[in-house]
């Protein structure tokens, strides 16, 4: 006589879905550090929205975000709705930014209930989602747009430490005795460089370049000449309430770096950069955001240039930028010595009004960065 199949697992019952609420966090933050690379702090994460400078306006009828519960009421998965505002053609734009899509293994199933309610919001005109990865690309592709500006899947680099990059290229290749081949890997990397790599030019005599502390009351003045020069750009709002929202949790973990470029004591141009280390151990730096209101020089290459000086100092081992082919960023494009590729494309958009996302689909109209969306909030 055969003995009895095992029971069939039993299959979980339909979760509900619901808005989030504050005190779903300490759940919420058990989904994100179980599914996802990063999770916020608690204080970081009510940051994103009662420190924002929108939420005045914005929060009695914001949702902060959607939860999947599962009969017993636990958060199985979870979704975070983090509100931004826009500039496009003399219009204010409140952007929805997607982050932290995660949900429990059981509940997969449900997962695009979570992003149906997302892209179905009443309140927001833009939606825009900049970390896009391999697993969530497909669903995003099927509900929102590439940005129809520059190559997402590629990212230009300088080696600024080269013992430690060899290092960690020799490990990811599977090289044996790769720390004692580290260094004969460094200094042929070095040589090309010296041989080949092109030079930065050097900083006009009338600009001085400085590192920041923070953002002062000549970023407000830099954002209304730098709004009022460019009408027809789709901008996210980038004065000093607005900056030092975006970047308060990097600024205090001490991970923001402001390089700014001045003539005859007014801004010109600045680069945001944050200290990205990888997962595998690869200490990188990357430039998040460059703008600029002087249309008759280039001043990238002198930003860079104390970037470059700073990351070899403080012993990170590349500076890069992810997004190539953009107009603004053709000194990056030129002077960077090596690409790669990435496994995914990040960057996606959409917009509520059909008259709006006939607008947003031309590329001249778009400035985009690692500003928009949440690629820079954490």
């Amino acid at each position: 006589m055969n003995p009895d199949p095992p029971p069939a697992a039993a299959r979980p019952s339909p979760p509900q879905l619901r808005p989030a609420r504050f005190d779903d966090y300490p759940q919420i933050q058990q989904i994100e550090a179980a599914n996802l690379d990063e999770t916020l702090s608690p204080s970081d994460w009510r940051g994103l929205f009662l420190d924002n400078p929108l939420w005045l306006r914005l929060g009695d009828r914001w949702p902060i975000g959607w939860v999947l519960e599962d009969a017993a009421s636990r958060v199985v998965g979870s979704l975070t709705n983090v509100p931004s505002l826009y500039r496009f053609r003399g219009r204010e734009l409140i952007c929805a930014s997607g982050r932290a899509w995660a949900v429990s293994g059981d509940y997969r199933g449900f997962a695009l209930w979570l992003m149906d309610e997302y892209f179905n919001q009443p309140g927001a005109d833009l939606f825009m989602n900049t970390t896009v990865g391999a697993q969530a690309m497909p669903a995003l592709a099927a509900l929102s747009s590439r940005v129809p500006l520059g190559d997402w899947e590629t990212a230009a680099f300088w080696v600024t430490r080269y013992r430690g990059f060899a290092r960690k290229a020799l490990e990811k290749m599977g090289v044996p005795l790769a720390g004692a081949l580290a260094l004969p890997a460094a200094a042929a990397l070095r040589l090309k460089d010296a041989l080949f790599a092109k030079r930065l030019p050097a900083v006009p005599a009338s600009v001085v370049v400085a590192a920041e502390d923070g953002f002062d009351s000549r970023f407000d003045r830099f954002w209304e000449e730098l709004a009022r020069n460019n009408p027809e750009k789709l901008l996210g709002v980038r004065d000093r309430p607005a900056l030092s929202w975006h970047f308060a949790v990097s600024k205090r973990q001490g991970r923001l770096w402001i390089n700014t470029a001045s003539r005859g004591g007014l801004l010109r141009a600045y680069c945001i950069l944050l200290r990205q280390d990888a997962r595998q151990g690869v200490r990188r730096v990357r430039l998040i955001d460059y703008q600029t209101v002087d249309p008759d020089a280039d001043l990238l290459p002198g930003l860079l240039g104390a970037a470059l000086r700073r990351c070899a100092a403080e012993d990170a081992y590349l500076l890069e930028h992810l997004g190539c082919g953009l107009p603004k960023m053709h000194g990056f494009d030129r002077f960077a010595p090596y690409r790669r590729k990435l496994s995914n494309w990040p960057f996606y958009y959409h917009a509520a009004d059909p008259a709006l996302a006939a607008e947003l689909s031309r590329p001249e109209v778009w400035d985009p960065s690692g500003f928009d969306g949440d690629a820079g909030l954490m």
